[in-house]
């Protein structure tokens, strides 16, 4: 998180010198056309981790209240903030002062958390459970609607749309009951559509030449896995714990681009 801080506030210096190099050339700026881009700064990926399981059936390898237990246990959150590069292209029209465009976007996330939880079973004190959830993400895409309203060198907006990121979700479980204890892992990738909300604002150093800060939130859904716990004194009993996460994102970043 300190060097997401440290790379932003030397790219607001640059902005900065370059606006008021820029600033004594009067422009009277039509928004409208094709721009190409790139952006710089930092993207949190946060997810909720859930798990669910049962007890109390003939087979079952938990016992009443090892269910709750575990899935308390299992409940939390994991976050991290990265540094987060990124390209971006769209086509916009302006109208009067009113920008209607569209615009695609493409950045690194770099997420990679995870939480492992775990305690004595309450029927079982001298034997305890582990449960580990991890997440990883590398990057995320949009494609969005933008709305803005142009004053001259000045240009802000709104903008939502469609986002998809891959997204993998791993977990495993172990104990130490008797004979080794029971065991289970599960892992499974997805491609997950979302959707995402943003706001921005741009100024135009030249006729080609603009520079924007941009703020995005992206909510991408749940990655579940379905983990089978078993022990190897026994074929007959298990259990499987329903793993999930819900994956989100928010990125602040700092961009340039050039307009045909």
């Amino acid at each position: 998180m300190r060097n997401s801080h440290i790379a932003l506030a030397g790219l607001f210096g640059v902005v900065n010198l370059m606006s008021t190099a820029y600033a004594q050339t009067p422009l009277t700026r039509d928004w409208s056309g094709v721009y190409f881009g790139g952006s710089l700064g930092s993207a949190e990926g946060s997810t909720d981790t859930r798990a669910s399981t049962s007890s109390g059936f003939p087979t079952s390898y938990f016992q009443p209240p090892s269910e709750p237990q575990v899935e308390d246990a299992a409940d939390g959150q994991l976050s991290q903030w990265n540094l987060s590069g990124g390209l971006f292209a769209g086509y916009g029209k302006q109208f009067g002062k009113l920008y209607v465009g569209v615009e695609g976007s493409a950045n690194s996330l770099s997420f990679d958390e995870s939480r492992t939880s775990g305690e004595p079973y309450i029927v079982v004190p001298s034997a305890r459970f582990s449960y580990t959830q991890s997440v990883e993400a590398d990057w995320q895409a949009t494609l969005r609607a933008r709305l803005g309203w142009a004053e001259d060198r000045w240009l802000a907006y709104v903008t939502g749309g469609a986002a998809v990121s891959q997204i993998r979700l791993d977990t495993a479980f172990s104990d130490t009951t008797f004979g080794g204890g029971a065991s289970g892992r599960d892992s499974t990738t997805d491609t997950k559509w979302g959707w995402v909300l943003g706001l921005g604002g741009e100024y135009a150093l030249s006729n080609s030449w603009t520079i924007r800060g941009e703020y995005l939130y992206a909510d991408f859904g749940k990655v579940s896995t379905d983990t089978v716990i078993a022990h190897p004194a026994s074929s007959i009993v298990s259990n499987s714990i329903k793993g999930s996460a819900e994956f989100k994102t928010q990125t602040v970043s700092l961009g340039m681009a050039y307009r045909f």
